[in-house]
């Protein structure tokens, strides 16, 4: 059977707080492509005939990406980190698109709920302790969301994370924190009784959240050329900060899958101007 021809929006919010904020976006739109090209045997029966990220703030805009695709299915991946707020925003932005009603839209599960994140992040915890010799109960890894107080649900998919963690690694102290609800990351970093620190943002890219708030919050060096992770040691202690997660090594691999599932469930949405999803 010939694969089945489509279109790829990676849709995130963004930031137009400096030049590079949406960059890997687009490196993630690029490594899609490229590994399309490479055509490896866990390729799924799709081809990508155009694959592109869209941002609430920055270009290209939800209001006018579908100007650049060829008419036919697209499938949308949330590249958010919960069912939340931004998330409800999408369909109003798509259905404002001229040429909207030209296309049948796939709309994928949210990225960052997605099963693989949890498992880098465990993988980066893992990491971290044994290559820097650190004891687990010296030892606190925290986990800093965007939340929001318009959205009872939005921190959920945070906390779940944190509660994995703990599973995973029940010797670590692991709690949460926010840059939009209680308790917040600076609220958290002033509690934290370990010397040694872990913080996993749990945000997506390279913006102002990951490369000045939660820093700053810890105490770390900030600015938009920050360095991932950023490791600071010290006479008390060592405090590690994780990449955002659209820069970890599978997120190719979670665009994929979040494709062909989309795809595959052959659930076309309709979009509807209140800002609504219709089966």
């Amino acid at each position: 059977m010939p694969p089945r021809l489509c279109s790829i929006i990676l849709a995130a919010h963004g930031s137009t707080a400096t030049e590079h904020c949406n960059d890997p976006l687009h490196e993630m739109a690029a490594n899609l492509l490229k590994r399309q090209g490479e055509k490896s045997a866990n390729w799924p029966n799709l081809w990508i005939e155009k694959i592109t990220p869209a941002f609430l703030q920055g270009e290209p805009q939800m209001t006018r990406v579908l100007e650049s695709l060829p008419e036919g299915d697209v499938i949308v991946i949330p590249v958010m980190t919960s069912d939340g707020y931004y998330l409800r925003k999408l369909p109003e932005k798509f259905a404002s698109n001229q040429n909207a009603g030209k296309f049948k839209f796939h709309l994928s599960s949210v990225f960052g709920m997605h099963a693989i994140i949890a498992d880098e992040m465990k993988s980066l915890v893992a990491h971290h302790l044994t290559s820097l010799n650190l004891k687990p109960e010296e030892t606190t890894v925290v986990v800093i969301g965007h939340g929001t107080r318009r959205n009872k649900t939005s921190g959920e998919s945070t906390y779940l994370l944190t509660k994995t963690l703990t599973n995973q690694f029940p010797r670590l102290n692991c709690v949460t924190g926010f840059l939009d609800q209680d308790p917040t990351a600076t609220q958290i970093a002033a509690e934290i009784q370990t010397p040694n620190t872990i913080i996993l943002p749990f945000l997506i890219s390279r913006g102002p959240h990951t490369t000045e708030d939660v820093p700053q919050a810890f105490h770390l060096p900030t600015g938009p050329e920050l360095l991932f992770p950023c490791i600071q040691q010290s006479d008390s202690g060592i405090k590690i900060y994780e990449k955002p997660l659209a820069m970890y090594t599978q997120a190719v691999d979670i665009c994929i899958a979040l494709a062909d599932e989309a795809l595959n469930a052959n659930q076309p949405v309709k979009l509807i101007s209140q800002g609504e999803l219709s089966l």
